[in-house]
């Protein structure tokens, strides 16, 4: 119900974890013995590369817009610029992108499956009554997502599961017209690929400036992360959330913010090849963020 992989400070970095633990290991039953054939040399342009063409778009602001609304738009904008040049890029790379968009699926209904097994990994740590140790103890935090998820019966829990077949059957048909996808690291497609297995990779894509419209404070990170991804993003561009990899969510002058690329079941090394050439591009793994 995840996307978990290496942190790493470059892709090439990634593909080397991944080439050395990818595979069974006689203990999860549930790996499949696909292979990962890492080659940094891949010819990507023979990808057919697709991008959510509305996740670049950002909507003109209404003209009567209040001062509050403004401001949560100015930050969007901001944000958006990030993945926007993006685009320029990878035509420069020779990639050709295809408009593609996210299918028309509740995703949101399965998520019950996401709480439900990060209560099951926790459950001692909710019935033992440490969960009260944590600090954050609002409706939203993890705590509270544990105690909620014990009440979701087993039929919900089936029906979701369900739904979850078709939505995988639906991503399916996605990556029937692309082989990868690219696109910001907020949004729906978070939480969809953790419920549908499908593999990202999480790059930089450049630093906060000085000039950034003021935002609340987050954290974020700075290297790669292979098959790393969160859930639903919030509106000011954060890429978190729950169980949330990639970086986004600290919305400071100064702190990273990283792109997405999406990419078919058991393709993840060409998926890593085409964001290997998206880094050598641009360099931002090299960036560092100044320390006060």
């Amino acid at each position: 119900m995840d996307k978990i992989g290496a942190i790493c400070r470059s892709v090439e970095d990634c593909a080397m974890v991944i080439s050395a633990i990818y595979g069974p290991d006689g203990r999860d039953l549930a790996v499949q013995d696909a292979a990962f054939n890492w080659d940094a040399d891949f010819d990507y342009k023979k990808l057919r590369v697709g991008y959510f063409k509305s996740a670049f778009d950002l909507e003109p602001l209404a003209a009567d817009a209040t001062p509050q609304q403004k401001s949560a738009y100015d930050r969007r904008a901001y944000e958006m610029k990030f993945n926007t040049n993006a685009i320029p890029v990878l035509q420069k790379l020779g990639v050709t992108l295809i408009p593609v968009e996210m299918p028309k699926f509740p995703f949101s209904a399965i998520t019950l499956v996401l709480d439900v097994e990060a209560a099951a990994a926790f459950d001692d740590l909710t019935l033992s009554g440490r969960d009260a140790l944590l600090t954050a103890q609002g409706a939203g935090d993890w705590p509270n997502q544990f105690r909620t998820a014990r009440f979701y019966s087993g039929v919900d829990y089936v029906q979701a599961m369900r739904a979850r077949t078709l939505g995988i059957a639906e991503m399916a048909k996605l990556f029937d017209q692309v082989d990868v996808v690219v696109t910001p690291t907020s949004g729906a497609q978070g939480s969809a690929t953790n419920l549908t297995g499908h593999p990202a990779i999480i790059v930089p894509n450049g630093l906060r400036g000085a000039d950034m419209p003021a935002a609340p404070a987050g954290g974020a990170g700075t290297g790669a992360g292979a098959a790393a991804a969160g859930a639903p993003g919030a509106a000011d561009g954060a890429g978190g959330g729950r169980g949330g990899g990639g970086g986004q969510n600290a919305t400071l002058p100064n702190t990273p913010v990283s792109l997405t690329f999406l990419g078919a079941l058991y393709s993840d090394a060409r998926l890593a090849a085409l964001a290997h050439a998206y880094q050598q591009a641009t360099g931002f793994h090299k960036l560092h963020p100044t320390l006060s």
